[in-house]
């Protein structure tokens, strides 16, 4: 799977996670503060993609695994948790130069999978099959 050649991958940061989830839930994003359960747990989910990808030299497809799930069974937000998996997920993608090719009911399926116990492991198979990079505009 192509990376972009020796570049460091774009991480999310909490203000990109807020600003998501008020897309999500219709709201601005600090109105979002009153639905933020878990600010510290939001940012450790947050910082799984680096910290793998510094000391597993995780892929891309892996960050993203680790991301989603991180924000889906952590239930930092009063409703929408896995939503924003699935829309942070993509984003990180997107913003590293991938994209997934797969039905938005198998995108679900893939998000909902997580609570009965699929792991950031077998996720990142399923996007690491589906990945393909972003065509760059001339």
């Amino acid at each position: 799977m192509p990376e972009r050649a020796g570049a460091e991958p774009i991480h999310l940061q909490l203000e990109d996670a807020l600003e998501l989830y008020a897309v999500i839930i219709g709201r601005t994003p600090a109105e979002t503060a009153d639905h933020l359960r878990n600010r510290s747990g939001l940012e450790g989910a947050l910082a799984r993609p680096a910290t793998y990808s510094h000391y597993e030299d995780a892929d891309l497809a892996v960050q993203a695994a680790v991301l989603a799930h991180g924000i889906a069974e952590g239930q930092f937000f009063l409703d929408g948790n896995k939503r924003l998996a699935l829309v942070a997920m993509l984003t990180f993608l997107e913003i590293n130069g991938y994209r997934v090719e797969a039905s938005d009911p198998e995108l679900a399926e893939w998000i909902l999978d997580l609570a009965p116990g699929t792991t950031a492991g077998e996720l990142a198979q399923r996007i690491r099959s589906a990945m393909t990079p972003v065509a760059e505009s001339t």
